[in-house]
């Protein structure tokens, strides 16, 4: 016998105060096309600023600004960007270091080389340093050890898993002696193996403690801007690297050749059809042989990539590596008496670039360098005249997720979707 609930109707005041509670409500298709729609919050101009603070955590210190933004609740604890934001004092002066990581399929690699990396880099300075009784170091020497922190910290990655299974080993194991040392050595094996299957891209700065040198190192997809400012008070954007990835032709015809004849080397514009960045810190498995993949990662990883998939992957993987840990090292000699205090330096992860594909902007990448360096141009301009405090990456970020256009920037914010709608976006600003 079934249950009888009775419900009256609601009365024309309910009704009201239902309708005023959705009236700020809008539904989008995100450009998809498609019956699929998706809700968002229309905001009030006066909370927006303080809703986009609380999702981004803007910091500021003496000479950076930063922001690190994910607005999908469901990914925002999940955000797999880092970085760093340092001040070292060597031999009597101070040099600066800032960096962002771009971590990619987890967080075990970028927290690793987030927390390691800074250490090699202000290590191999101070040897540096001390041998040359504290004077700056020719550039081609600072532009080595800086390549080399990098490549010794990839390195560090891929000895751990050489150690813990030798290839020769790995071959002659039967499927029983692998599942066994293996479980003997579980939680190495989980520490070696997450590394090995994640990897992040990194873009860093240098800067002596004359502010005359600045260095800037890449490894992947993400972007350094520079901004200067004329004598007649003019500001211009130059985007000082090239971005590793399948996008950028260049970057796919160094992998063909290097693996000449191998037609699935480059597939849709990702490394064997799999990866957007073309260089990375950690993707191990796609820099040594395919063994690795087939009877280690794939057989003893949980939720790593699909059976079929390792199987797919593994069959293009011929003549390791595919992904490189060689970066682009770029150096620049400021004149102090122009340039000191009327430059800065952008430092950003490849989301931040994505979001303004997102929000239909079509502009190429010394155009977007252009409309930052105005924007943070504005922005101080503003700060000096006022006196008030600010956030450059903040009003960066602003701009990127709409700007003036309180219906996109909404949309941006309280999108209702379970699946990212935005990368993970940091940027930090650099004040010379």
């Amino acid at each position: 016998m079934y249950g009888v609930v009775a419900l009256s109707a609601a009365t024309s005041t309910e009704n009201l105060l239902a309708l005023e509670e959705v009236k700020d409500f809008c539904t989008t298709d995100l450009g998809r096309g498609g019956k699929q729609r998706w809700t968002y919050h229309i905001l009030e101009e006066n909370t927006i600023d303080s809703e986009l603070q609380r999702l981004c955590d803007p910091r500021s210190s003496n000479s950076v600004d930063s922001v690190t933004f994910q607005p999908c609740s469901e990914y925002a604890t999940l955000n797999q960007d880092r970085h760093s934001i340092e001040e070292w004092d060597l031999h009597g002066g101070i040099w600066q270091f800032n960096a962002v990581y771009d971590g990619h399929c987890g967080h075990d690699t970028v927290n690793f080389v987030c927390k390691r990396l800074p250490a090699i880099i202000r290590m191999s300075l101070q040897g540096l340093l001390s041998g040359s009784a504290g004077k700056i170091p020719s550039s081609e020497l600072v532009s080595e050890a800086l390549t080399n922190a990098i490549t010794h910290l990839d390195d560090s990655i891929r000895s751990d898993l050489f150690d813990f299974l030798p290839c020769d080993s790995l071959r002659r194991l039967s499927p029983d002696q692998l599942r066994e040392h293996i479980r003997r050595h579980e939680s190495e094996w989980e520490t070696i193996s997450a590394r090995c299957t994640q990897g992040t891209t990194v873009i860093y700065s240098l800067l002596d403690p004359s502010k005359r040198n600045l260095w800037v190192v890449n490894l992947g997809d993400s972007q350094a801007v520079l901004g200067r400012k004329s004598p007649s008070g003019h500001w211009s954007g130059c985007v000082l690297n090239a971005l590793h990835n399948g996008n950028n032709p260049l970057e796919r015809q160094r992998i063909m050749r290097e693996h000449a004849g191998e037609h699935t080397c480059v597939l849709d514009n990702r490394v064997i059809g799999y990866l957007a960045p073309t260089r990375a810190i950690g993707d191990t498995w796609l820099k040594i042989p395919s063994v690795y993949a087939r009877r280690a990662f794939g057989a003893y990883i949980p939720d790593w990539i699909s059976p079929s998939l390792v199987e797919q992957y593994a069959s293009r993987i011929l003549t390791p590596p595919y992904v490189s840990d060689v970066p682009d090292v770029y150096h620049f000699v400021f004149d102090t008496t122009v340039d000191r205090q009327e430059s800065f330096l952008i430092l950003c992860s490849d989301g931040f670039l994505d979001i303004y594909d997102n929000v239909n902007v079509a502009l190429s990448e010394s155009e977007l360098a252009e409309r930052w360096v105005h924007i943070v141009g504005s922005s101080l301009k503003r700060r000096g005249e006022q006196g008030l405090p600010g956030n450059l990456a903040f009003d960066l970020l602003r701009d990127a997720i709409g700007g003036d256009d309180i219906d996109l920037v909404s949309r941006n914010l309280t999108l209702e979707m379970d699946d990212k709608w935005i990368d993970d976006v940091t940027v930090l600003v650099q004040r010379f």
